[in-house]
């Protein structure tokens, strides 16, 4: 059974991976003493990104059955063909873009990078579907 808490404690996998990404680069360019390049990709604040929420991904996997990997493979698939879809036909009919990509950009419309956000939005809205339905 899905609770309140499993919604609250993915969330704050997620948020906290985020706020220890930023504190480690915070840490690590004071230490360094090189310049804060605050809207510059690396792959360290991907992965920071990323993990916790691929940990608890694994923890809900684990707990709910292997079912979840499927509501995560759909979302991750679905989500990023839907984006490349309305970015591509909003250009085409308005002649202009609603964002771009430029890292493993998929026609400029999406990215392979967003592929593994979309799937954790997938888990995030199967939680709540099981707690509020």
């Amino acid at each position: 059974m899905v609770t309140i808490q499993d919604i609250i404690i993915f969330l704050s996998m997620v948020v906290g991976g985020v706020v220890f990404e930023a504190a480690t680069q915070q840490l690590y360019f004071k230490l360094s003493g090189k310049k804060i390049r605050i809207y510059h990709f690396s792959w360290s604040k991907y992965f920071y990104l990323l993990l916790p929420t691929f940990l608890a991904v694994g923890i809900y996997i684990s707990k709910f059955g292997s079912s979840l990997m499927t509501v995560y493979l759909f979302f991750a698939l679905v989500g990023t063909f839907l984006e490349w879809t309305i970015g591509y036909f909003y250009h085409q009919i308005m002649g202009q873009r609603l964002w771009s990509y430029h890292r493993y950009s998929l026609g400029g419309y999406t990215s392979l990078l967003s592929i593994p956000l979309w799937g954790m939005a997938g888990i995030l809205f199967w939680l709540l579907a099981k707690v509020f339905v």
